[in-house]
């Protein structure tokens, strides 16, 4: 059974020390597992990479997005595999170089996806990118054969990171992704880090296809970064895969940690006006900033109040009357009736579906000891 975790006092100094965010310890391990079927030492890579080995398969631990970064050119170099052993066949580091000069030498992003995904459909049968045009933009489709004993899942999001920040990269700012469909469920850790939300808009799980949506606007947009010189530079600084590319916070980012924040502080129902003063924005102009990363300010707030009640009623034994007060409702009627419309089933049917979860109740756990903090 797990404690009750109570509300910190206001008055107190005391703090709850905060769990790591980032790709958790079991993540790195799928991550990995490419190479450790080809005989590699996970451990060996990971302090290669200037990263703590303790990190493997550790729930309690996470890399950071330089981490991240470091990690894969180090798997990628030891198995001289661009896709570090996920795939039957092996796609070289020299056959990536060379398709990375391919595109170097185009004009436009739109040109530069293009000849990538020609380049890699005539390399490899393990992988089958098309572009497919879509009512809300240009899809590009991915199409991944992965070998038997690998988590596909976490490689199709690398693979999403990677193009969207590499090409983001190419053309000076973030591409304007209109959607992200994968196929997979919505990816759950333990320690609450959402390992999509760099992308800034939509995202479809459980979707019929692995896809990116890019927005029409984008495809002639012209690349700032055309040479080898500029590709050796940019291997060199270490970017943070986990940043929105170019180093902006995401809107949706922003608006969340601000909320979070008025929660603490038990407003639970702040204004657009007050989050915007925080953000040093305008009510409108944050609306509309929202709006193009395919969210908004009040589906941003009921989901964090929702999450919060969620947690409480996993992580908790407090009757659900009382997980309502925790969570600024003062009739367990209004309570009932917005968890419902955020969860789609009542309190009580959430807490007895749910609390058997050993995943939940842990990620549960921990996003009470971040949210509780003062």
């Amino acid at each position: 059974m797990v404690d009750v975790i109570d509300m910190p006092d206001p008055a107190s100094k005391q703090t709850v020390p905060k769990r790591p965010l980032g790709l958790d310890g079991i993540a790195v391990k799928c991550l990995l597992g490419g190479a450790v079927l080809r005989g590699h030492d996970p451990r060996a890579l990971l302090r290669a990479a200037e990263i703590d080995p303790a990190v493997y398969g550790n729930v309690q631990a996470a890399i950071d997005g330089r981490e991240l970064f470091r990690l894969v050119r180090q798997a990628q170099v030891a198995l001289d595999d661009s896709f570090f052993g996920f795939f039957a066949e092996r796609f070289r580091l020299a056959l990536e170089l060379e398709r990375t000069l391919t595109y170097l030498h185009c004009e436009t992003f739109g040109e530069s996806i293009r000849v990538s995904i020609r380049f890699t459909q005539a390399l490899s049968e393990d992988i089958g990118p098309q572009l497919v045009e879509d009512p809300a933009g240009l899809k590009h489709v991915c199409v991944y054969q992965t070998i038997d004993g690998v988590d596909r899942d976490i490689f199709v999001w690398l693979r999403f990171v990677w193009i969207f920040q590499w090409f983001s990269w190419l053309i000076g700012r973030p591409l304007r992704l209109r959607g992200v469909c994968v196929r997979a469920a919505r990816p759950v850790q333990a320690n609450g880090f959402d390992r999509f939300a760099l992308f800034g808009c939509p995202i479809q799980y459980e979707a019929a296809v692995d896809a990116l949506i890019y927005d029409r606007g984008d495809l002639g947009a012209p690349l700032v970064h055309r040479t080898l010189a500029d590709f050796e530079e940019y291997n060199a600084s270490n970017p943070d895969w986990f940043a929105t590319p170019i180093g902006h916070s995401t809107w949706r980012a922003q608006t969340e940690q601000a909320l979070v924040e008025l929660q603490r502080a038990q407003i639970w129902s702040a204004s657009i006006e007050l989050v915007a003063e925080r953000l040093r924005s305008r009510p409108r102009r944050l609306r509309r900033d929202l709006v193009r990363e395919g969210d908004s300010f009040q589906h941003i707030r009921t989901r964090l109040r929702g999450e919060l009640a969620a947690a409480y009623l996993l992580a908790t034994e407090l009757p659900i009357t009382e997980v309502g007060y925790r969570v600024g409702f003062s009739e367990p009627g209004s309570f009932t009736r917005n968890f419902t419309e955020w969860a789609g089933v009542t309190p009580s049917k959430y807490r007895a579906h749910y609390k058997s979860d050993g995943a939940r109740v842990t990620a549960a756990t921990l996003l009470l000891s971040d949210r509780a903090s003062i």
